[in-house]
């Protein structure tokens, strides 16, 4: 939100200040669910789950998931 001007920032500061810190993360983990939700959506069809939950991971992150060691 690099472009929102101070008077903006200030206020969206003082809301979320005013709101319980368990609603805080509520929020937060429903917006995180929702862009995963939206990502699933697009992507491509055909993809095992392993390659689907590797696409769903580079979105969200921007990185490849890494390898897990065996």
């Amino acid at each position: 939100m690099e472009d929102t001007n101070r008077e903006m920032r200030a206020l969206q500061h003082a809301y979320w200040m005013s709101i319980s810190e368990e609603e805080r993360l509520r929020r937060c983990g429903g917006l995180f669910a929702m862009a995963k939700q939206f990502i699933e959506a697009r992507a491509p069809r055909g993809l095992s789950e392993a390659e689907k939950k590797r696409f769903v991971f580079k979105e969200l992150y921007g990185f490849e998931m890494p390898e897990r060691p065996r």
